[in-house]
């Protein structure tokens, strides 16, 4: 898996020696129920997590490293799947994120979903990268507008990790034209 740098980040795999930093927002009740998952009630629930992230062939999921701290704040993968029922004989993949409430207000996550992006798009040649949340999730939504994503469509779904609590969720889709255009259009008003 190939180390992706911005600015003020590093996107690597994740390592053993990162449970605690993990630890310290999974644990957070803002985090993972916005995300559909609970929260995990001890350091060997983040461990388990973690080791499935450095074994799970069918999804490419990374440490968000903030340079200046050294330390993990966040995870952002790129998984093998798609929301629509059919696929549409292309590569699609769908992009997750979560991060730290601590880092929460400083363009961390926009910044990381940008770059992976890029690399799925134009590095990986995915034809679509989908993005999703949940309608209660607001911060996610502000995300998947700064990058640019395009609503496609919603869904109600049932989360079974939330005591089969029932919630809509809104899709939406990038690909490399749309990102393209952006991207160049940001840097020529400039």
């Amino acid at each position: 898996m190939k180390i992706i740098e911005t600015q003020r980040l590093l996107l690597r795999p994740w390592r053993e020696e990162d449970a605690e930093d993990m630890y310290e927002y999974a644990k957070d009740p803002r985090v993972g129920p916005n995300a559909g998952w609970t929260p995990h009630k001890s350091l060997a629930d983040t461990r388990i997590v973690i080791h499935g992230f450095m074994h799970d062939t069918q999804c490419d999921t990374r440490a968000v490293i903030l340079k200046s701290e050294g330390r993990a704040i966040g995870s952002i993968g790129l998984h093998n799947r798609c929301p629509r029922k059919v696929r549409r004989n292309q590569d699609e993949r769908e992009i997750g994120y979560v991060l730290n409430p601590a880092y929460w207000g400083h363009g961390y996550i926009p910044e990381a979903v940008n770059a992976v992006l890029y690399h799925a798009l134009f590095e990986m040649g995915v034809n679509t990268v989908w993005c999703g949340h949940y309608d209660f999730n607001r911060n996610s939504r502000r995300v998947i507008e700064k990058c640019g994503f395009e609503y496609v469509f919603k869904r109600e779904e049932v989360l079974f990790h939330m005591h089969d609590r029932v919630a809509w969720a809104l899709y939406y889709e990038m690909d490399a034209q749309r990102y393209a255009y952006m991207h160049f259009s940001k840097v020529a008003q400039q």
